[in-house]
């Protein structure tokens, strides 16, 4: 591992260490914001290449315990994964979800949402493409939008933002219940 990379990766692990609520699972598109390019216009026969602060986030997530997932709505399924293979990266992820759609990724998280059990608003989605953001957001996904890759800075955005939405989801289920646990105070014939 890089110079580079072990410096992203300690201060990843800072940044995740900062926060006292954290995702179950961090899901990842891969063109423009794994890698800078789309893998489509790319050859199986290259070597591929990342953001610069890729691999040490995905590091830092899998050393404190988080799972990673990939999303991609690549119509070339085969380079991306001849690419995740090149990068070692194939058994980091627990669930890749690769193929085209037109459904803005909503079919990719219900797939990684079967085959890895975890609630939609137990996620945190990093993608470029805001459509994509937009339509996941609905689900339940906090997702962040990425303009130059996914980085230290959008990883600390993401997990703020997870941890707003997480805190605001716990105040709303901790009204419901106060609310639904009142007694009946009404003069219904019994």
């Amino acid at each position: 591992m890089g110079e580079t990379t072990e410096k992203v990766k300690a201060e990843a692990v800072k940044i995740i260490e900062s926060f006292e609520v954290l995702p179950k699972l961090v899901v990842f598109d891969l063109d423009y914001t794994l890698w800078p390019y789309y893998c489509e216009c790319r050859s199986k026969r290259e070597m591929p290449s990342l953001y610069p602060h890729a691999k040490g986030i995905l590091l830092a997530l899998k050393e404190k315990g988080i799972d990673v997932a990939i999303a991609s709505r690549s119509p070339t399924a085969d380079i991306a994964k001849a690419f995740l293979n090149k990068l070692n990266f194939n058994s980091m992820f627990v669930a890749q979800e690769i193929y085209s759609s037109w459904t803005h990724k909503t079919d990719h998280f219900q797939r990684i949402h079967s085959t890895t059990g975890v609630p939609f608003h137990s996620m945190l989605f990093f993608d470029d493409e805001n459509r994509n953001i937009q339509a996941v957001s609905k689900m339940g996904v906090t997702s962040i939008l990425v303009g130059d890759g996914v980085n230290l800075g959008s990883l600390n955005q993401g997990l703020t933002q997870f941890s707003r939405n997480w805190n605001a989801s716990q105040r709303n289920k901790q009204k419901w219940l106060n609310y639904s646990q009142k007694p009946d105070t009404s003069n219904h014939a019994q």
